[in-house]
């Protein structure tokens, strides 16, 4: 087997990892989001639209080692999530969608490209909601 073939693999089965820990949170994060309150749904979209407009001034593809860090920092704020009181839950959501939309963003692969959508679907109704649409979060999964 050649070098290139399998740094090939070990780039996707890597990527592939990445996914599935991703979706794995994502699945959890979604369920924390559907059960906040919409006042509370707002302020974390407020800040991380806010955060990722201010983050999208370059439409430089990042590395590979910037997409491990990325995933990284959602890994980080994953536990975050979980929390019963209400600054950090808020902050981990937070800092969890924006590092899972970067570490997702410009994927050639397929899955990874689905979760994008998925995380772009809940920022877009997170936002929604804060336009005052009166769109569920709960009801699009």
């Amino acid at each position: 087997m050649s070098t290139n073939v399998a740094q090939r693999m070990i780039t996707r089965t890597t990527a592939f990892a990445r996914y599935l820990a991703l979706l794995r949170q994502y699945n959890t994060v979604h369920a924390t989001i559907a059960s906040l309150s919409v006042e509370e749904r707002r302020k974390i979209a407020t800040t991380a639209m806010s955060e990722l407009t201010r983050a999208e001034t370059s439409h430089v593809t990042p590395t590979t080692e910037e997409v491990s860090d990325y995933a990284v920092q959602a890994a980080v704020a994953f536990p975050k999530v979980r929390s019963s009181l209400w600054q950090i839950k808020e902050s981990g959501i937070r800092r969890w969608l924006v590092s899972a939309y970067r570490a997702t963003a410009n994927s050639p692969y397929g899955e990874v490209q689905s979760l994008h959508r998925q995380v772009m679907r809940a920022l877009r109704t997170m936002n929604e909601l804060n336009k005052g649409s009166g769109w569920d979060v709960a009801r699009i999964a």
